[in-house]
Order: structure tokens, then C-alpha cells, then sequence
């Protein structure tokens, strides 16, 4: 499961703006549906719980992209049988989630917490948010509608340019290759919440990658791919 934590940055300086049931209702409205639906957990959070990986990514990289919340990630095990609201559920998914959102505070970027794959998937978060935060306006208006699934003459229709005009700023803005270590990225959620198991919870201890892939042929993290297989020996 994919834990949510978010906290209002500069809630001081920006109190007028924090009125915390419309911030819920916005979410609520604009982001993936969650399992259990945003809820203000303690002064200016709110959190969620997604069992999605693809949901959660999406969710944490639109937070991140609006620049006003402090991004805590957790993935690990949920005490079951499932609450029925977020404040009323626990498990490891929740404690980790805490932990990454007092990190994002003190890191100012998105961070993720939980076992190793889930570290893993944070250093790529980085990465992905990375680029996003460094492209043009018009870089990210471009992106915007691409990610939207829309073509490049649709997009050049929208913001009323030409298409290889379209084709640059995608280029520039390295929309390629963003989307494509975004499904990496999915990926490592989805990795680090397979191996996120409640016996590991009830030790204290999460999943090293090693522990996770303890099959026969003894595959190590570096050996196998986003979508679990294995790769060939040589170079990659």
C-alpha cells in the first residue's frame, strides 16, 4: 500500500491561503482516486491511502508540481481489516509515510520511506521531479498536454504553434525520456510494495532487495528489471 502525507509549506506566511477543508476537497476532485480518500489528518496534513502504484506515482509528482506541499511517500504493510478512513488506519505504510514527510520538510524535495525498493524508487522520484522542476513554462505547458496523452498536432493546435515547434519543446523539456524512467519508477512502487509483507512489519525490519529476490538462481537487485525479470549476463 502507498501511504500520503502532505504538509502545507510556509503555513505561516501563506494562512490565508490554507483553508484545509477546500485544499481536501481539491484533492479529492483533481488527483487519482485513493483507497481511502484525503483526509486532514493534523493541523495543515492531509493524507491518503492509495493501493495503486501508477495512482501514487501520479499523485506525488502533481503535489510535487505544485510547489506548496512538503511530499511524504510510504509504502509498507496496512493493519487489516482496512479502516474505513485514513485516520483510522494503520500499519507500516502509515509510520513510513511520517517518517518521509518530516524528511521532505528538512530536504525540501518529495521523499519515499519504507524497505529498500522503496528507497530505490525515492532516488528515481528525485530524478523525475528533477526534471520537471527545471523546464521553461512553455516546456511545461507542452509536457502537460503530452502527458495527457495528447498528440503533437493536438498539442500545437492548443497552444497555437506549430507542431515541430511542439516537437522541440518536448525535446528540450525531455519529455522522452522523463516518460519513459516514469514507468521505471512505477515499477519500483510497485516492486517495493510486493515485498512490503506484514511478516517483515511484525519484526521491525523492511525487505532488503537481496532478501526479495532470494530464488533459486539468486538474482540481485542489479539483476533484475522493473518488471521483476532478470537480465543477461554482459553489459546492460
Amino acid at each position: 500500500m502507498f501511504a500520503l502525507t502532505i504538509d502545507r509549506r510556509d503555513s505561516r506566511g501563506r494562512a490565508a491561503d490554507l483553508h484545509m477543508a477546500r485544499q481536501r476537497t481539491a484533492l479529492q476532485r483533481d488527483l487519482p482516486r485513493p483507497v481511502l480518500d484525503w483526509e486532514i489528518s493534523a493541523g495543515d496534513e492531509l493524507q491518503a491511502l492509495y493501493d495503486d502504484a501508477a495512482a501514487a506515482v501520479h499523485a506525488a509528482l502533481t503535489l510535487a508540481d505544485a510547489g506548496h506541499w512538503h511530499v511524504g511517500v510510504g509504502i509498507g504493510a496496512v493493519d487489516e481489516p482496512l479502516a474505513s478512513s485514513v485516520r483510522e488506519a494503520t500499519g507500516e505504510a502509515f509510520v513510513a509515510a511520517r517518517e518521509a514527510v518530516n524528511l521532505a520538510k528538512e530536504r525540501g524535495r518529495p521523499v519515499v520511506a519504507g524497505n529498500e525498493w522503496a528507497q530505490r524508487a525515492g532516488t528515481v522520484l528525485d530524478l523525475v521531479c528533477a526534471v520537471r522542476t527545471r523546464r521553461s513554462e512553455a516546456g511545461a505547458q507542452a509536457t502537460d498536454l503530452a502527458d495527457r496523452g495528447h498528440t503533437q498536432q493536438e498539442i500545437a493546435q492548443e497552444l497555437g504553434i506549430t507542431q515541430s515547434s511542439v516537437s522541440r519543446r518536448l525535446s528540450a523539456a525531455l519529455w522522452h525520456e522523463e516518460h519513459t524512467v516514469h514507468e521505471t519508477l512505477v515499477s519500483l512502487f510497485r516492486l517495493a510494495d510486493e515485498y512490503a509483507s506484514p511478516d517483515d512489519h511484525a519484526e521491525g525490519a523492511a525487505p532488503s532487495p537481496k532478501k526479495a529476490t532470494s530464488r533459486e538462481d539468486g538474482a540481485s537487485p542489479e539483476d533484475v528489471t522493473p518488471s521483476g525479470g532478470t537480465t543477461s549476463g554482459g553489459d546492460a
